[in-house]
C-alpha cells in the first residue's frame, strides 16, 4: 500500500463548490496559543496528540480497536457481516452503528436524554461514512454493525470514532476502498492548529471537519462550523488534510504492526 507523495489538499476539484465567504475578524482564544507558538497541551498547531491503538479487545466480536487519541479514549466493535432480514432486491451490506458512553462521561441530563440529537447525528454519520467507504456489493443481503463507545472523552467524538471505526473494520476483514481519516482543524489566534482537545473544540472560532480516504484523494464528509473568508477556508482545508495524511501514516503503521504480531504469533 503506497503513501501518497503529494500532501496537496485533495479537496481542489470541490472547494469552489464548498466554499462559503465571510470576511469576518477572529479574535477569541488569545490565551490558547503562547508567544512561542505552543499550546496549552505542550503541541505545536501542527501537531497530533498521541495516538495508540490496540486491536481484538472484544474476543467473540469480528473485530474490534481501542484507541486513546490524547485524553479521549474509545472503544469500536464490529459484527458482521451477517445475514440480516431477507430482502430480494437488497445487493449491498446495510451498515448500521450504535454510540454510547459511559456515565463519567456524560452529565445526569445526557444520561436521561441517551437518545438525543448529538448521538443520533453521530451514529448516522458514521453509517454514511462507511456506507461509503466499504465494498457492500461483496455482501449483499447482510449486515455489518458498528459499536462504538466512548469511555472518556476530550473534545470532538466524531473524527475519533471515524477512525477507530476503520481499524476495527480491517480486523474484522471487510473489504473497503481505502483507509477512512477524519481529522477537525480550529482558527484561533490567525492560526490553524489541528487535532482540536476539548478546551480549543469549546472556543467560539471556526471549525472545519474533514473526513477522506487519502489514498484514494477523496473527500467522504466534510462540515466547517462557521462562515469564513474563502482564504482562511482554503488554509484549514489544507491543514485538515495534512493532520489526516499523519493519521494516515499512524494507522497504516498499527495495521502492520498487528500483522506482524499474527504473523510471528502463526
Amino acid at each position: 500500500m503506497s503513501i501518497p507523495m503529494d500532501t496537496s489538499s485533495p479537496t481542489k476539484k470541490k472547494r469552489n463548490e464548498l466554499t462559503t465567504t465571510l470576511a469576518t475578524d477572529y479574535i477569541s482564544g488569545f490565551d490558547l496559543i503562547s508567544i512561542e507558538g505552543y499550546r496549552q497541551d505542550g503541541r505545536k498547531s501542527d501537531e497530533l496528540r498521541h495516538f495508540r491503538v490496540s486491536f481484538n479487545i472484544i474476543p467473540d466480536a469480528d473485530g474490534s480497536c481501542y484507541m486513546e487519541h490524547g485524553n479521549i479514549k474509545l472503544l469500536a466493535t464490529i459484527y458482521g457481516p451477517y445475514e440480516g432480514e431477507s430482502r430480494s432486491n437488497q445487493e449491498q451490506a446495510i451498515i448500521t452503528c450504535d454510540f454510547s458512553m459511559t456515565s463519567y462521561c456524560v452529565s445526569e441530563r445526557r444520561l436521561r436524554t441517551f437518545g438525543d440529537m448529538k448521538s443520533q447525528k453521530l451514529q448516522m454519520a458514521i453509517q454514511r461514512v462507511f456506507q461509503q467507504a466499504i465494498i457492500t456489493e461483496t455482501y449483499p443481503k447482510s449486515q455489518i454493525d458498528i459499536y462504538l463507545k466512548i469511555l472518556q472523552s476530550d473534545g470532538n467524538d466524531y473524527s475519533p470514532c471515524v477512525n477507530a471505526t476503520t481499524l476495527a473494520l480491517i480486523n474484522a476483514g471487510i473489504p473497503m476502498k481505502d483507509f477512512v481519516c477524519s481529522s477537525t482543524v480550529g482558527y484561533i489566534q490567525n492560526k490553524c492548529i489541528i487535532d482540536l482537545n476539548q478546551q480549543e473544540e469549546q472556543q467560539k472560532s471556526p471549525q472545519l471537519t474533514l473526513t477522506i480516504m487519502p489514498q484514494r484523494d477523496d473527500i467522504v464528509a466534510l462540515t466547517c462550523e462557521s462562515r469564513v473568508h474563502h482564504d482562511i477556508y482554503n488554509e484549514m482545508l489544507d491543514a485538515a488534510t495534512r493532520a489526516n495524511l499523519q493519521l494516515f501514516n499512524l494507522m497504516k503503521q498499527a495495521v502492520v504492526n498487528q500483522l506482524k504480531t499474527v504473523l510471528h504469533v502463526l
